[in-house]
């Protein structure tokens, strides 16, 4: 039996090399990018049979950019999503952005490395299940904020003051006010106690998107 061939696509050299001897080690043939550049040259050269994509790839085109672009050229390309993300909103997409049969991981949510290794056979297979669908799962972090929620608490997170978020959004900071109030309800952060509420939504902004120490 032919290995197949996967490209793994991931920013973090570290976690790319520990991605990459994963896979080699359940048989895969791996070619490693760091980028989307990196990993459009990868795919033109040895038309793979999968991609294992991160979602944040630093500057330039997203996992959901690069995606939709290879998917365009090979349309049976399969593809698996690993990400530090909840879901797609976080970085202004939907469940849409997701191609049919691609599976979605939260590194985070992984007990081993088999789940990673059953998900790729699956998706290779077209045979994606919920299970391997964690952008889909009620319980994931921030699910119960909306879209325009999730944007605001992004901004918080990224500094940007009321007024400054207000002129991003091109509404009132009245207006955005109130949009941080529901927010700070959605997460369950009590604004009459003592502390400060902004940090708190930022504190669990950046525990839902980023890895564990």
């Amino acid at each position: 039996m032919f290995a197949r061939n996967v490209v793994v696509v991931e920013n973090e050299p570290l976690m790319r090399d520990l991605i990459g001897k994963t896979l080699e080690g359940a048989g895969f043939k791996v070619t490693t990018a760091a980028n989307a550049a990196d990993a459009k040259r990868a795919h033109l050269a040895i038309d793979p049979d999968a991609m294992v994509i991160d979602i944040e790839l630093g500057p330039g085109p997203d996992g959901f950019d690069l995606a939709a672009a290879v998917i365009a050229e090979s349309p049976e390309l399969a593809v698996v999503f690993l990400t530090n993300l909840p879901d797609p909103r976080l970085v202004g997409k939907d469940t849409k952005s997701i191609p049919k049969n691609a599976a979605y991981l939260r590194k985070s949510n992984l007990v081993d490395a088999n789940e990673l290794v059953a998900a790729l056979n699956a998706v290779l297979q077209n045979e994606t299940s919920q299970l391997a669908r964690h952008d889909l799962d009620a319980n994931r972090p921030l699910a119960g904020l909306s879209a325009k929620q999730l944007e605001v608490l992004k901004q918080i997170a990224e500094g940007l003051s009321n007024q400054q978020i207000a002129d991003a959004r091109g509404t009132s900071v009245r207006a955005v006010e109130g949009m941080i109030s529901r927010v700070f309800e959605a997460l369950n952060i009590d604004v009459q106690s003592e502390g400060n509420s902004r940090v708190d939504a930022v504190k669990k902004f950046f525990v839902a998107t980023r890895p564990s120490e």
